[in-house]
Order: C-alpha cells, then structure tokens, then sequence
C-alpha cells in the first residue's frame, strides 16, 4: 500500500492516478472512483464492510473510526484528504508543498494520531484526534481477559471473513502469533490454505524499489503474490499481546521488576533465548521507568500505535487481527502474574490457541525465533499431510 503524491509522475510506481494537476503515484492492488465531487484512490479493506460500498461513511468521517487495513486518498477542486482506518498501519512523511509518501521518509512525519489534509499545491495540514482512546486501569482476573480478548479477536475475524472474497493463505512460521491468527480463522470456519513455503513475486513496483522495502524490516519477511490474495500475518502480535522487549520490559519496571531479573528463575520459558539477544539485553539497559500507572499504559499505546509494520504490498493484502489497542488494553489489566507469564512464556496467546484449535500449541517452536522454529510445525505436518484439510 505504497504511494507518492506529488505534482508529476514517478514511474518507479507502477501506477499514476492524475486528477487536478496532483498525481497519486502507487503499487499495484490500487482502485478509483468518483464520490460526489472527489476523485477517490483507495487501497486496503474494511472490517464494516466492502470497501467500496463504505467510501461514501470513510470520507465523511472526520476522525477514523473503522477497523481494517485501508488508505482513502480523496481529491476534490480545492483540496487532498487521506482516510485510513483507526489505527493507521503505515507511516506517512511529506515536504510541504512537494510531497507526501509512505515510502521514503522526507522532513516532517505524521503520526498516527494525525488527520493529513493538503491543499491542491501540497501544503500539508495535520490535524490531531485521540487515536487512544479511554484508559481503564481497573484489574481483571486472567480468565476475564482471556474472554474479552476472545470476543473481541473472533468478532473481527467474523466480520473480515463476512465481506472478503479473496484466497486468504497463511504461513504457519513455528511462532505463536501466527498460529493464533490461523488458529482464529479456523474457528471462524474461513477457508484458508496454509503455505509451506516462501513466495515472492517481483513485480514493477518491487523491481524499483526493493532497496526501499529493505528498509522496512516486516516486508523482509513477506510473500507476495501478483494475484489478489490475503497474507494472515501475525505482525504486530508480540506488540500488542504484551511482548515487545521495550514495552513489556516498561510495564515489569512498573512492578519492580524487570525481563532480566525474570530470566534468571525462568531458564525454560519459550521467550528465554529471545530476550537473551544481546539487541534485547540493551534495550533492557535503557527501559524507561515511572510509578504512575496511567502515564506508562498511555506511554504504551503511544509506542506502539506508532509502530508501523504491515501495509501490504501490490496484489497481496496483510490481514493484521492483532493491530487492535484495545486488545492491548486489556492485557495491561492483567494480574502481575498472569502478565508476566504472557510476557515470558505467551501464555495468555496459548491459551486462546487451545480454544481455537485443541491441540494446535503443540506446533510452536521450543523457542520464539531462535534454533529449528519450524521443527514442531514441520511434525504435525507429516500428521495433518494439509493443514488446508484440517477442520475444527
């Protein structure tokens, strides 16, 4: 869901989109339309309904309110909109009355919690709205969480597989996210085809530009196919279920203590060799530390609204289930404990596993990214000869 909005062409795009001397430059999986009196590009999906059918409600909004994976851009004789849904996933730079991309980082960044609007000679106007939301900070008992974090997984899985009509694959990798995003689909009873294998296609946008995407951590590990499919992507599961190194290691100082101090008694959690990384172990040296609870679960949701990872790319669209903050939300209203063995073992994600998919826990790595992380995975293939066939 790459773009460059300028005033000319840049064919390192394969596709330009001109309207009132502003072109829209993009990747491939792009759609226009005209809406009253907009010329409308748009790319992504909505979790409310097709996106063509919701343009009319997007472009009204004056904050996003929609979940999904979507960028609007709309023009109309005298100015330039961008729509996204409410937790934006990609970044969004620009140079004043030069260019705003996605792509390439120019001088100035919207955030997440910015509503980008332009003039037609490109004059960027940000204007913010509260992308967080309400906090409680009230406790809740792990089965309490547990319940809502699964209401809240397979209502939005319910609702993307209701007005999808593209092939969804998945590629199991040994971790827990995406076996959790698998596992979701499943239980939903949405056809997915599990992928045993890496795939990319090189299409014109990626032969331009794959020094840029290069840069983008997520899109080196990423299939991609010319025809119109669905990736379920487990990104950014490790986030948003309370284990990032640098925000789990924020709410265990919190508590007085710390991934470090945890590690030395929990030799045998699946996250150990992980968060041994010495990249980890520094980041742990630099944790940011407070005693107010509401500054360091808004400092949270901060972090990681702005932490851009999936955004698609040509004709394969990432559904990205776990980019939801107030999934995060509620794992911050565990019990310390409960946290903390989320954090160290994911165990609040196996959990929901289990309940998707009896069984299927036993397909995860003996570590998170570290030694043979297909080696379990790669067994119950040889039992289940196609996961495509599996049915719960």
């Amino acid at each position: 869901m790459f773009f460059s909005i300028s005033h000319s062409d840049n064919l390192d795009f394969s596709h330009q989109w001109r309207w009132h001397g502003i072109t829209v430059n993009t990747d491939a999986g792009w759609n226009q339309t005209i809406v009253g009196d907009q010329f409308v590009v748009y790319k992504g999906y909505s979790e409310s309904g097709t996106m063509l059918e919701i343009l009319p409600d997007i472009l009204q909004q004056q904050c996003p309110e929609l979940l999904g994976n979507f960028c609007v851009i709309a023009i109309s004789t005298d100015q330039l909109e961008i729509k996204t849904d409410k937790y934006r996933s990609f970044p969004i730079w620009f140079e004043q009355q030069k260019e705003i991309t996605n792509l390439v980082p120019l001088s100035n960044t919207a955030w997440t919690n910015n509503v980008i609007s332009a003039t037609l000679d490109l004059a960027v106007t940000l204007r913010n709205f509260n992308v967080i939301g309400t906090l409680d900070l009230a406790l809740l008992t792990e089965s309490q969480v547990l319940d809502q974090v699964d209401e809240i997984l397979l209502a939005r899985t319910r609702n993307f597989i209701e007005h999808n009509i593209l092939p969804i694959r998945s590629f199991l990798t040994g971790g827990v996210d995406s076996l959790l995003v698998y596992s979701y689909l499943k239980r939903a009873g949405a056809e997915v085809e599990s992928v045993d294998y890496l795939h990319i296609d090189y299409d014109h946008f990626w032969k331009y530009n794959s020094h840029h995407l290069k840069k983008f951590w997520a899109y080196n590990q990423i299939h991609h196919w010319l025809e119109p499919t669905i990736l379920a992507s487990g990104a950014p599961g490790d986030e948003f279920m309370l284990r990032s190194p640098v925000t789990a290691n924020m709410y265990l100082a919190s508590r007085g203590t710390s991934i470090p101090e945890l590690l030395k008694t929990h030799p045998d959690c699946l996250h150990y060799e992980y968060f041994m990384l010495p990249k980890h172990q520094k980041i742990f040296e630099s944790t940011l530390t407070t005693t107010n609870p509401r500054w360091l679960a808004y400092e949270i949701c901060n972090v990681l609204v702005n932490d851009w990872q999936h955004w698609h790319i040509g004709n394969t669209l990432t559904w990205t289930l776990l980019r939801d903050l107030d999934v995060l939300k509620l794992m911050l209203r565990l019990p310390v404990e409960a946290a903390v063995a989320q954090i160290l073992d994911s165990s609040i994600s196996k959990k929901l596993i289990e309940k998707n998919l009896p069984g299927a826990t036993a397909w995860i790595s003996d570590q998170k990214n570290t030694g043979a992380i297909r080696k379990n995975l790669t067994h119950q293939l040889k039992i289940h000869s196609d996961l495509s066939q599996l049915h719960v």
